[in-house]
């Protein structure tokens, strides 16, 4: 036997110098107090140990289904006090077949073994009395007749456990109406006058009887009714007392631990599992699932409140019922029996083959992913659990065994069960071999202790990971070159920073290709303003011919959006058959088609636009032709707006071509936010993933190469790219880009899958910081000012492959104030729409700057709606965000960004012929170009910009004065 090891046993059995500590611990209960005073109502500053004989008086839980478990719920908190004072006690137990003054298989210490008495002073006290002796005509029994006891002697008297004198003068007398005496004080910082006890000779019960009890009885309802019997027995036995004032005599708790071990022995019967689970209580669930354990629950109890309390403080009662889980499980005695099951939530039983299944589902190509087997133990000794030898996964299969042998340790059970697991792997097949099933491979897993077999079958599905060819249509029509707003960055730099991003991060096996236009379109081998071909991106030399090509982009000539969408569709009309899943073109434009050259209609005309089209309009609703570009995208044209220097506005376009990446690749948005982290800050990003999350890539944007960036785990493990490789993650980095990727579940965490809480960790390094500082104060004092006020800007978007999906989706039934906006958004997983268990909800930036919520209504089928008017002309964002729970009840979330344009009326958005330069040969339009011309970077030379300045002139509103002049 091991003190400490949380087991009860007979308290006969265990070490003297145990007993002797528990004693100890008993009487400490008494020195420690509760907050409050004993003159308030309800009584405050009472001990400890005489909280519980208030706490049972007030409740009288008795002669009903809560019997059983309301002692439970007792015992066990009395437990847990004893371990403040030392952790190593339990609370053992009397059992009822030995006779407690002369127990013939005591442990008397140093190995002997003989006769004990639990009735002496250096443990329980003073046992029987003489016949005739102690009558005491103020306690009387059930008949009114006084009753013959004997007080506890020490080491309770001393301790003032109670008081020979209560009820003189000075002596103020707890007795109340559970003494059968009305002038009590029935405060219970008050002492009783007695700790009676009315011992009688012999055991009060046989092992086997007690054994009858747990064996005979089929049902909680029969179970309960003859263990109550019993208990009330034992009481009789301390003290022919009502037992509402027993708790006045440590030995009750003792007890009271022996009729809860009958319970944890009927519980634990292998034969009926059902019983560690609130099913237990059977016909009368619904009864105890209704009712509150009190008084832990709010302080009320069925005779008088109690000031409810939680360990040493007050008012922190944790309402729950019967069926919660610390009440139902057990807890560890030394005569439970072990209790197996195969958790059928993770590992569902096939009865064609009677064995449980171990499944690997949609498992991408080339991945390899683990999986548990995962064994529910109900065992307080330690058990050891492996794959049985002969039953492993052969060589060359693509199912192994990753982690063969497991225990279920013993400790302090707050659940009924432990999951242990066992680890399997599976590799998917190469790129182009998906679909392919596997299985059902047998193997099987066996308990060293017990010799007990679970059975079961690996079964696994590939799936092609769908890969995706994008061309990028971009435009660098000579307004490109003008500040993006007031953001003192250019279209062309914004443009740039963003398809360079895009093109770092698509993933190993896409295709990205990239065609330009102003008046016309080039092809990708066009000698003036090359492109590249659409290239399946495999090396880091395809990324670095991508990356070469954007950054050759400039801003000439006028816009034919038309021809740049005729262009891209025809280098993906040209692709092979088959060479990719899907097609997709992105489409970057930052003005309004001119006339006369090919137009949207034009290339509508030609079918250009059968390819699934994203489009990414720089700038506002004036400037950009919102409704064309919204009806070829299928509403989702995405509005940059103005750009400011604010963190969201600097990585919009970022956000935007992020959220096109997810889109084209079937990636979900996990989370998506921006900010601002200084030197000496570690910021953390928590994402949720769940068992539905096959892989994760978490994007870290900037705007200063000055952030490390480690990923931590639901268990709170921080990983670095230090630590990446051996934990299973890969970290990379590109520019001002860092990205943190793994397949879940990672290795080292004790986990069937991804399901937890993680977080991006973000520091800041503060040797680059003081460098990055030092040259911009230099080169850029104004950077060098936010830089060391706020820090460095950072997005963090965590992205998801996953079987649970959003799909999201904003229309408008004009373009006018007073027009609807109809949000939409469908949620499933694994195909099933998720019903019943999630909300989605849209965050509105109005054209003002104001926020606003619309919570979509949840219309059936996994699909949610909701409908807003829009009240005023401007660009309205949106970030759909849809948040529940999973089929096993793993949180989730899902975000998607969406823009929309709504102009006033009189105006076409994007309309020639409504802006002040339409046509070619019209004054405005002359004006237009005379002042374009004036400004742009070729012919402002430093003389003139000076001589402009000392005007008075700010370049920047003048160019944003023109932009809005031209747009109208």
């Amino acid at each position: 036997m091991t003190l400490g090891d949380g087991i009860r046993r007979n308290i006969a059995h265990v070490e003297p110098t145990e007993r002797a500590m528990l004693r100890e611990a008993i009487l400490q209960l008494h020195q420690r107090h509760y907050p409050g005073l004993p003159t308030e109502t309800p009584p405050g500053g009472v001990s400890w140990w005489f909280k519980q004989d208030e706490i049972h008086q007030a409740t009288h839980v008795h002669g009903g289904p809560e019997f059983v478990p309301w002692h439970r719920e007792f015992t066990n908190r009395f437990e847990q006090l004893i371990r403040q004072i030392n952790p190593q006690l339990s609370l053992h137990y009397w059992d009822f077949a030995d006779d407690p003054t002369n127990i013939q298989n005591g442990n008397l210490g140093a190995g002997v073994v003989g006769p004990l008495s639990l009735f002496t002073p250096d443990f329980l006290g003073a046992a029987r009395p003489a016949a005739g002796q102690f009558d005491d005509p103020d306690l009387l029994d059930g008949a009114g007749n006084p009753i013959r006891n004997i007080d506890g002697g020490n080491p309770w008297l001393t301790a003032h456990f109670y008081d020979p004198a209560a009820g003189t003068t000075g002596h103020p007398d707890f007795r109340g109406s559970y003494d059968g005496d009305p002038n009590g004080t029935n405060n219970p910082n008050d002492l009783p006058r007695h700790m009676a006890r009315t011992l009688t000779a012999g055991a009060l019960s046989t092992t086997a009887a007690q054994d009858a009890i747990v064996a005979n009885n089929a049902t909680f309802t029969s179970f309960r009714s003859a263990l109550e019997n019993l208990h009330n027995s034992a009481h009789g036995y301390i003290a022919n007392v009502s037992p509402h004032i027993a708790f006045r005599d440590p030995l009750v708790f003792l007890l009271h631990s022996n009729v809860d071990r009958l319970y944890a022995r009927w519980q634990t019967n292998p034969a009926f599992p059902a019983r560690l689970t609130p099913s237990v209580y059977g016909s009368e669930f619904a009864a105890l699932n209704a009712e509150n354990v009190e008084p832990w629950s709010t302080g009320i109890g069925d005779f008088h409140p109690i000031r409810p309390w939680e360990s040493t403080h007050e008012n922190q009662g944790t309402p729950h019922t019967y069926t919660d889980v610390t009440v139902v499980a057990p807890p560890c005695y030394d005569t439970n029996l072990s209790v197996f099951r195969v958790d059928d939530a993770h590992n569902p039983f096939d009865a064609s083959t009677n064995r449980y299944q171990l499944i690997f589902n949609d498992v991408p190509e080339t991945e390899t992913t683990w999986r548990a087997a995962v064994v529910r133990v109900f065992s307080c000794p330690d058990t050891t659990y492996r794959v049985k030898p002969g039953t492993e996964p052969p060589p060359g299969s693509p199912f192994g065994v990753e982690i063969g042998v497991a225990t279920a340790a013993h400790g302090a059970h707050e659940n009924a069960y432990q999951d242990v697991r066992l680890w399997f792997r599976y590799t998917a097949g190469a790129v182009g071999t998906a679909p392919v099933i596997d299985g059902p491979l047998n193997t099987t897993i066996v308990c060293d202790e017990t010799g007990e077999e679970f059975k079961f079958e690996l079964r696994a599905n590939t799936i092609a990971r769908p890969t995706v060819a994008v061309q990028m249509v971009l435009d660098q029509s000579g307004s490109m070159a003008w500040d993006a707003g007031t953001s003192h960055r250019s279209r062309l730099l914004v443009l740039k920073e963003s398809a360079t991003m895009f093109a770092d991060l698509i993933q190993d096996g896409n295709g990205l290709g990239m065609v330009r236009f102003d008046d016309v379109a080039y092809p990708p081998n066009d000698p003036t303003y090359p492109g590249m071909p659409i290239t399946r991106m495999t090396t880091p030399a395809d990324r670095s011919t991508a990356t070469t090509a954007i950054a050759a982009h400039g801003a000439h000539g006028n816009t034919s959006i038309g021809a740049g969408l005729i262009m891209g569709h025809a280098q993906l009309a040209a692709l092979p058959a088959g060479a990719y899943a899907n097609k997709a073109m992105l489409l970057l434009t930052d003005g309004v088609e001119t006339a006369g050259l090919v137009s949207i209609a034009d290339a509508i005309a030609a079918g250009a636009t059968d390819d699934r089209v994203h489009v990414i309009g720089l700038g506002n609703e004036f400037g950009v032709n919102t409704d064309k570009l919204n009806t070829l995208s299928r509403n989702n044209l995405l509005l940059s707006g103005t750009l400011t220097p604010s963190t969201d506005d600097f990585f919009r376009v970022k956000k935007f071509f992020l959220q096109i990446l997810a889109a084209v690749t079937n990636t979900s948005i996990v989370r998506d936010p921006t900010g601002f982290i200084n030197v000496g800050t570690r910021i953390k990003i928590p994402f949720d993933l769940n068992e539905t999350d096959i892989s994760c890539r978490a994007i870290v944007l900037t705007d200063l190469p000055l952030v490390d960036v480690s990923i931590e785990t639901p268990d709170g493990t921080v990983i670095d790219p230090a630590r990446a490789a051996a934990a299973g993650l890969t970290f990379t980095q590109d520019a001002d880009t860092r990205t943190a990727s793994f397949v879940a579940p990672l290795t080292l965490l004790g986990q069937n899958d991804a399901t937890g809480t993680w977080s991006v960790v973000l520091e800041v390094d503060e040797r680059r910081y003081r460098r990055a500082l030092d040259l911009l104060r230099d080169k850029d004092p104004q950077g060098a000012q936010r830089l060391a006020g706020n820090g460095v800007r950072y997005c963090v978007s965590a992205h998801s492959f996953s079987n649970l999906r959003m799909t999201a989706s904003l229309a408008q039934s004009g373009y006018r104030p007073g027009d609807q906006l109809t949000c939409r958004a469908e949620l499933t997983e694994y195909g099933v729409p998720v019903e019943g268990r999630a909300t989605v909800v849209a965050q509105v930036q109005h054209p003002d700057g104001t926020p606003g919520t619309l919570s979509l209504t949840d219309q059936g089928s996994g699909r949610f709606e909701a409908s807003m008017t829009a009240g005023t002309a401007g660009v309205y964002r949106f970030t759909v965000a849809g948040s529940g729970v999973t089929f096993r009840g793993a949180p989730f979330t899902r975000e998607q960004l969406f823009t929309v344009a709504v102009v006033d009326p009189g105006v076409t958005p994007g309309d020639p012929a409504d802006h002040a330069g339409a046509g070619n040969g019209d004054p405005g339009h002359q004006w237009c170009d005379l002042l374009d011309c004036l400004l742009s970077e070729n012919v402002l030379t430093p003389r003139f910009e000076e001589q402009l300045k000392k005007l008075g002139v700010d370049l920047q509103q003048a160019r944003t004065c023109i932009e809005k002049f031209c747009a109208r």
